[in-house]
């Protein structure tokens, strides 16, 4: 059984859930600078998370090739799958830069987080 991991940076993260696992979002503007992006509050990663779910809409909105009519019923459809799949969890990340969920309350580790650079 491996230790657990020195927590060294804890916050509030906007996570996204993929058939691959759990995703944690990024910050920086090269592979030596980038880390999670960490909130000192739940709002405040809440708000990252309203607005990824609104700039996706956007973007989304902009792309699709459907019937003006379509779209309200559609873009309804895509807002549900965007928020059922982005959360916003308690995480601590480790010496290593390694990003984990952890329990808001007692700092037990849940379970890792994936990097979308590692």
């Amino acid at each position: 059984m491996s230790a657990a991991p020195e927590i060294v940076k804890t916050g509030w993260a906007s996570i996204t859930e993929t058939m691959a696992g759990l995703y944690v979002s990024l910050e920086g503007t090269t592979s030596e600078d980038t880390e999670p992006l960490i909130f000192e509050t739940k709002e405040e990663a809440e708000g990252e998370r309203a607005q990824y779910i609104d700039a996706c809409l956007e973007a989304y909105s902009m792309d699709a090739d459907v019937d003006p009519e379509e779209l309200p019923e559609l873009m309804e459809s895509r807002r549900a799958s965007l928020e059922n799949d982005e959360h916003v969890l308690f995480v601590g990340v480790d010496t290593a830069g390694d990003v984990f969920e952890l329990d808001p309350v007692t700092l037990e580790v849940r379970g890792p987080i994936a990097r979308p650079d590692r």
